[in-house]
């Protein structure tokens, strides 16, 4: 007892000398350590970690305390072999107290710059599902997203330019155990489809040239088949516009800690009016579907409902109520 008490007397007497100290150490953390010098070695490591498969780069790191602590990156660029180089003006990765102690990835990462628009990414603490499994809260935002880069990023075989704009809230467990709950809100901006082919199952299928002022979706994904509540193509004015509601079988497969996705049966409610100008130049593709059109004023209306057991199967075309 007597040594404890001798301690925080101690604690007491150089309480000012203590104080200096913490902040002098905390000053040169953050203020005076030269972590651009980090850079080299942050590289070697990730690559060492992944097996020469990620290589990053970037210009300056920062480090801050208040309002909480977390890392800045500048000028940032990762490289994959499996996947296409990203790159961002700035990456800010903010770490939770909470979750550090939990030993849990809570924080956020925010990302300018990235697929030439700015993404945010957020994960804490979700409530648990009916089975009793933990899962994460998952919010994702992105604005102003380059379409093209994203359509680069998911290896699609078509041309495709615009600018999404993207509000995601998931419940998830991060080994799917059970399949995700996810609400999404999407929108296109100046969307563009260039004249393009792509393979179906009933052969290939020649797409027309499409420019949208707008697509907006609004969607969720629950049990393993994702529903669109709303989804609006194009604005009066536009060579097509329109409205499709129905929904798809999406499942998240974990494989072995590498993650894919199975797609399901669909059944979609489609309403379609399009002006003379791209019934001409879309003739063949709108030839599934002449048997649901009826005439307007400056073109026709394409009333149909379209559906198959899976997208390898060819789709059934009926009248929509």
């Amino acid at each position: 007892m007597e040594n404890i008490a001798k301690f925080f007397k101690a604690l007491k007497e150089n309480k000012g000398k203590i104080f200096v100290m913490v902040v002098s150490a905390v000053i040169f953390l953050f203020v005076l350590f030269p972590f651009d010098d980090l850079s080299d070695l942050i590289s070697s490591q990730v690559a060492k970690v992944t097996n020469n498969s990620v290589y990053v780069t970037f210009d300056r790191l920062k480090m801050s305390l208040l309002p909480h602590p977390g890392v800045q990156m500048d000028q940032v660029y990762i490289e994959s072999v499996k996947t296409p180089a990203l790159s961002a003006q700035e990456l800010v990765i903010t770490p939770s107290i909470t979750g550090m102690i939990q030993q849990k990835p809570y924080g956020s990462v925010s990302a300018k710059g990235l697929l030439k628009g700015d993404v945010n990414i957020s994960m804490g603490k979700g409530t648990r599902s009916d089975n009793g499994i933990e899962r994460h809260r998952i919010e994702v935002s992105a604005k102003k997203v380059a379409l093209n880069d994203v359509r680069e990023l998911a290896n699609l075989p078509i041309l495709l330019k615009g600018q999404l704009n993207l509000e995601t809230t998931a419940l998830a467990d991060l080994s799917f155990q059970e399949q995700p709950d996810v609400e999404v809100n999407l929108t296109i901006n100046q969307f563009e489809l260039p004249p393009s082919n792509v393979n179906t199952a009933m052969g290939p299928l020649t797409l027309p040239e499409l420019k949208l002022s707008s697509i907006e979706l609004k969607g969720r994904l629950a049990a393993g088949r994702f529903v669109i509540e709303t989804g609006t193509i194009g604005k009066p004015g536009d060579e097509l516009q329109g409205t499709v509601k129905g929904d798809i079988g999406l499942t998240i497969v974990n494989m072995g800690g590498r993650f894919g996705q199975q797609i399901g049966a669909y059944n979609f409610d489609i309403d379609l009016r399009a002006k003379k100008s791209f019934q001409d130049k879309a003739s063949l593709f709108l030839l599934m579907v002449d048997n649901y059109k009826s005439p307007t004023a400056d073109g026709a209306q394409y009333k149909f409902k379209v559906s198959a057991s899976n997208p390898m199967m060819p789709p059934s075309f009926g009248a929509a109520r």
